[in-house]
């Protein structure tokens, strides 16, 4: 460690973990754990001034399965600001182990964040009528030059990436975070979602990002075709050229193509329906005295069509031993209130059959 001072010993309970990237910081310690026991510790952990953990994460988890409770320390000054924080974790966690796709992809969203705020820092300061802009000046001249990250948008990505892989990996990482977003989306449709949950499980794996980004891509785009195809709401235009669109998009089999052409046909469908503004509309009862019920059915048809079947594609036998407590609540009392909801509707039906007859 270039700078700071060795502290011989530092209890390991108060050294606070912070921002870890890592998901597995205690997978494979036998071998790390056998060398803390014959030679003890050659390189000790880094913390700040504040006892914050900045290299060292998986030397600590090693130590803490032996069972010790102090540890030396190297005390690192000037590690305060948050960027040069994640930095530091960065290159302890980069260049110790290499991190996992969904890893690398978790601190390059946080990485590009952070530098795009210091460049508008940066660039704050150096504006006419800035109280700092004469004296950056004066540094300039004196011969002292500042390295500053780009500003633009696209260089933030390209300085985030090659900070977490060494290249620039900015499109696979961003795909990655892409897909991370859409299964998180509970506005999504619960296929879609459940594909993009699928896709980085496995790419986390193999590492291979492109193939299910387009395939998760293609089904974002045709879920969306389908649902302008089927909404009531839409006017005929809308809906008649979304099922064209359809029939159009099935005869692709490029995988590329059929992303780009169903995201080229989705902006057209959406293009299309905003042109036709919003009609206008006579009263609900004007038209039809069950107008108003017959479109709400038609809505809750709608959405129960796409995820009928459901009960098929999943195994209750997993969902019972695995769910956590709040996914099983929620599934628990979508089938209770459906139950409610369905036996009143039964009652209902009954009614009017028995006043019909």
């Amino acid at each position: 460690m270039a700078r700071g001072h060795l502290l011989v010993e530092q209890a390991i309970g108060q050294i606070r973990r912070g921002s870890q990237y890592r998901r597995d910081p205690d997978e494979d310690l036998d071998e790390l754990c056998g060398s803390l026991e014959r030679v003890g510790i050659l390189n000790p952990p880094a913390i700040t001034e504040g006892s914050v953990l900045i290299t060292g994460n998986r030397r600590l988890a090693a130590m803490e399965r032996l069972g010790w409770r102090v540890t030396p320390v190297w005390v690192v000054p000037d590690v305060s600001d948050k960027l040069s924080y994640v930095l530091a974790i960065r290159d302890e966690q980069t260049l110790q182990k290499a991190l996992k796709p969904l890893e690398q992809a978790e601190l390059y969203e946080e990485l590009k964040a952070l530098y795009a705020e210091d460049a508008q820092r940066r660039d704050a300061a150096t504006r006419f009528g800035s109280p700092d802009r004469n004296d950056r000046v004066a540094e300039v001249r004196d011969g002292g030059a500042e390295s500053a990250p780009p500003s633009g948008g696209g260089k933030v990505r390209v300085q985030a990436a090659r900070a977490v892989t060494g290249r620039d990996s900015r499109t696979m990482l961003e795909q990655i975070n892409e897909l991370r977003r859409i299964a998180a989306d509970d506005l999504e449709d619960p296929y879609v979602r459940q594909e993009a949950a699928e896709a980085l499980i496995e790419l986390n794996t193999d590492g291979k990002v492109n193939g299910r980004y387009l395939h998760v891509k293609s089904a974002q785009n045709l879920a969306g075709i389908r649902r302008a195809a089927d909404d009531p709401d839409a006017p005929e235009t809308v809906r008649a050229s979304a099922k064209q669109e359809l029939q159009t998009l099935e005869k692709l089999e490029r995988p590329a193509e059929v992303a780009k052409e169903s995201g080229l046909a989705l902006a057209r469908l959406t293009q299309l329906r905003e042109s036709a503004g919003t009609a206008e509309r006579i009263g609900w009862k004007d038209a039809d005295p069950l107008l108003r019920e017959k479109h709400q059915i038609r809505k809750l048809v709608d959405l129960l069509r796409r995820e009928h079947g459901w009960w098929d594609r999943f195994d209750p036998t997993d969902f019972g031993r695995h769910a956590e407590p709040d996914q099983w609540e929620l599934v628990d009392t979508y089938i209770t209130a459906a139950a409610t909801f369905l036996a009143t509707a039964r009652t209902a039906r009954e009614e009017t059959a028995d006043a019909d007859v």
